[in-house]
């Protein structure tokens, strides 16, 4: 939501308006041209459909050189379908040679809430015991340890020679890793 809208005019050349594309208000607010040449006038206006909840304070102003000038934008959401209205809002320098277009969306400031209130126990902490997966070690642990009783069984059925080294060496990294695992708790 915005308080003040900014335009810049003559800042890439004469007559030359920079604008946003789009804007978002609930409430009145002002243009603020700021012009960065010479002196110039503007003019403001608004679509049919925007005019029925924008008023501008006034359509033709001049805006001195090098200098800043604000135009009002008085916003009546009271009588706003489906809780905003869009339209459009047209600036034109040099009699209508330089024109922007801004797309304004004014939305009834009770419906662009955009607080959430939160319950007070969401900072605490759930209450209960802890569960398996609260203690990922556990889950380590018994998967080391399924892992070594089936390495051992494989060496126990099959009576050769590689594989009992390469048991050994599942069994042997099982430990390691339990050791960090105890070291680490």
């Amino acid at each position: 939501m915005t308080d003040e809208l900014p335009v810049h005019v003559n800042r890439d050349g004469r007559r030359e308006l920079d604008v946003p594309d789009t804007v978002e208000v609930t409430d009145s607010f002002d243009v603020r041209f700021v012009n960065h040449g010479e002196a110039t006038h503007v003019h403001l206006n608004t679509d049919d459909s925007l005019s029925r909840a924008v008023t501008v304070d006034a359509g033709n102003r001049h805006v001195p050189g090098s200098g800043e000038r604000r135009v009002r934008i008085d916003v009546d959401t009271g009588g706003l379908e489906r809780d905003a209205a869009y339209g459009t809002l047209e600036l034109s320098t040099g009699y209508g040679a330089e024109q922007r277009v801004i797309d304004v969306e004014v939305r009834d400031p009770e419906a662009a809430q955009t607080t959430v209130d939160v319950d007070e126990r969401l900072a605490e902490p759930p209450s209960g015991g802890a569960g398996l997966f609260d203690r990922p070690e556990l889950v380590v642990l018994g998967l080391a340890m399924a892992a070594a009783t089936l390495a051992t069984l494989t060496a126990a059925v099959v009576d050769e020679t590689v594989v009992v080294v390469g048991v050994s060496v599942v069994v042997g990294a099982v430990l390691v890793a339990l050791g960090f695992l105890l070291r680490r708790g």
